[in-house]
């Protein structure tokens, strides 16, 4: 094992336990936990077993492992992405409602 792959496993390592710790405070619902813990745990197979990705990439017609990575990273980046912005926009959606609600009652403490 190189020491590129020792210090990316130790890596994975700590964001395993930065879940774990995160579930536990109720930061992460046990799904959410699940979902992360998933990609991480994929993320170390994959360094461990670095082939494992060549393999995948030359199945799916990409040149090289470390391509498929790269793009599978990006396509999940912009997912990601998407889902912040949805919940951002939820978010100012109810804040609205929120703000034009106290509003409208102010307004009739007023009178």
């Amino acid at each position: 094992m190189s020491i590129i792959q020792i210090i990316l496993l130790i890596i994975v390592l700590v964001i395993f336990w930065r879940l774990y710790k995160r579930l536990a405070v109720g930061e992460l619902t046990k799904r959410e936990f699940v979902e992360w813990f998933l990609l991480w745990l994929v993320a170390a197979f994959l360094i461990i077993v670095p082939d494992t990705a060549s393999y995948l990439a030359q199945l799916v017609g990409v040149g090289r492992g470390s391509d498929l990575v790269i793009y599978l990273s990006v396509v999940l980046a912009f997912y990601l992405l998407f889902k912040i912005f949805v919940r951002l926009e939820r978010h100012e959606r109810e804040l609205t409602r929120i703000v034009r609600e106290l509003a409208l009652r102010n307004k009739k403490e007023d009178k």
